[in-house]
């Protein structure tokens, strides 16, 4: 990767399984029926959980009340929705980036976190996995507005900004090539793509300019681009 300064990460399903926050949110959710006398939770729960692993989306509580026959106000819908973001996730980071981060920062790495998403909800999450303190820079992007989300480089050029380091001496490491590369390389950065098998992007291709430079299978393989010597 050649010598850098700074390395950024993407957070869902790049330094933790993203899968584990969606079941997480989904039993929240689901001990909300409960306590409301609605339905069962585990009842709830198993329901949204296979029609996640089928692919729905978007509107996997409609959907799993419909199928178990309950009736819920629409109006309410929301009331769940807020339910599974702002949650205390139970989620874990991938076993060895708390030691990663921790020898980046030995080695005098500046480390940076760009998420998109409900802001609450990303930084509830980073808190959960205990890996808040090792980042100097964090860029929540539903803060500060949509045209901040990915594929905008607005929240890589206020990295560079904020930090001072070149973007030729930056690496941004992430998982989905629809949206997180574009940004990063057209400002010049490195970018690393992590590809873990029950990623919820494993299988997505490419947008035009999108590319990753690098492209790692699993978490740990991470390890032999940013600790190599030389690097």
């Amino acid at each position: 990767m050649g010598i850098f300064q700074l390395v950024a990460f993407d957070l869902d399903d790049t330094l933790y399984p993203e899968r584990e926050f969606v079941r997480s949110g989904f039993m929240a959710v689901a001990r909300r029926l409960a306590d409301l006398g609605v339905i069962d939770a585990e009842s709830f729960f198993n329901t949204a959980a296979g029609l996640f692993a089928a692919g729905a989306r978007g509107t996997i509580f409609n959907l799993a009340l419909e199928r178990l026959a309950v009736v819920f106000p629409a109006a309410r819908i929301e009331e769940l929705v807020r339910v599974y973001r702002e949650h205390p996730p139970q989620i874990r980071p991938f076993a060895g980036s708390p030691k990663l981060l921790k020898l980046l920062k030995a080695k005098g790495v500046i480390l940076a976190l760009i998420s998109d998403g409900p802001w609450e909800t990303q930084q509830n999450k980073l808190r959960a996995l205990g890996l808040e303190p090792y980042f100097d820079h964090l860029v929540f992007t539903g803060a500060h507005g949509a045209d901040w989300g990915k594929p905008s480089p607005r929240a890589f050029l206020e990295v560079m900004e904020v930090s001072g380091v070149p973007a030729a001496a930056c690496v941004y490491v992430a998982d989905n090539p629809k949206k997180d590369f574009a940004g990063p390389n057209r400002l010049g950065w490195q970018t690393i793509r992590v590809r873990e098998k029950m990623g919820l992007y494993s299988n997505a291709a490419p947008q035009p300019g999108g590319e990753p430079k690098a492209t790692v299978n699993t978490f740990a393989d991470l390890w032999d681009l940013l600790l190599a010597p030389g690097a």
